[in-house]
């Protein structure tokens, strides 16, 4: 009998030992705002949010690693984090996988105040517009080829004041940022707003992390289903 007692003992300690470990902790990279530019408050409180969510729905601690927008491939295919969201694969090419589209956006043109707004991507064609420093616009690039003449600025905030100073009259940017700025009040009301593209991003998957893209996908379900995803985009 002690020793059916004893043998119990032997495989009970290491099991209440395994059940003590923490969950490892979620590390979401994220741009860093230093090199990105002034990015819109609601979009770093979406972005951090987000993170939070996904973790709490995975039963993992978060962790947030910013870096420059260049460093964020390079930093998940080698491991440094596990996720990077808000992002297509051809807006982040690399060697890692993809979660399923689940965060609404909206590819815009916006116009200063009396110009003559385009009324397609074509309508650019040999038109300096903002754009921002390391982001691709596959789009453009097919419809506009070489007559795509971009003036680079560091974020999208920076390339609307720039059109607002009178340097180009177009912007790409997405809705959620124009929305952004005319609330704050950065950008007067009448500007002319081309929608070019609605679309879902994803979250790129490190493969060499500690979360896989099904666990992902699996805590996007979650998040979808308790609200959180809805709520999360009526407050950007």
């Amino acid at each position: 009998m002690l020793r059916f007692i004893a043998l119990i003992l032997c495989f009970a300690v290491p099991a209440a030992h395994a059940a003590a470990v923490p969950a490892r902790e979620l590390v979401v990279i994220h741009k860093t705002q230093i090199v990105a530019g002034i990015a819109p408050k609601s979009d770093e409180h979406f972005q951090t949010s987000l993170g939070h969510a996904l973790a709490e729905a995975m039963g993992r601690p978060v962790r947030f690693l910013g870096l420059p927008r260049k460093r964020l491939a390079s930093a998940l295919e080698a491991g440094e984090g596990d996720i990077v969201c808000g992002y297509l694969p051809e807006w982040l090419p690399g060697a890692f996988d993809w979660s399923r589209g689940f965060i609404p956006v909206g590819d815009v043109v916006v116009s200063a105040p009396g110009v003559a707004p385009p009324h397609a991507i074509e309508d650019l064609r040999g038109k300096r517009v903002g754009t921002v420093l390391g982001f691709r616009y596959p789009d453009f690039d097919t419809v506009l080829g070489k007559d795509f003449v971009r003036d680079d600025g560091l974020s999208e905030s920076r390339s609307l004041q720039k059109m607002l100073a009178g340097r180009f009259d177009h912007v790409i940017t997405t809705r959620i940022t124009v929305n952004n700025q005319i609330r704050s009040g950065a950008l007067p009301r009448n500007v002319h707003v081309l929608v070019t593209k609605d679309f879902l991003t994803m979250c790129a998957v490190s493969r060499h992390g500690h979360v896989t893209t099904a666990d992902v996908n699996a805590a996007i379900d979650a998040i979808e289903r308790n609200g959180t995803v809805d709520k999360l985009q009526r407050s950007r």
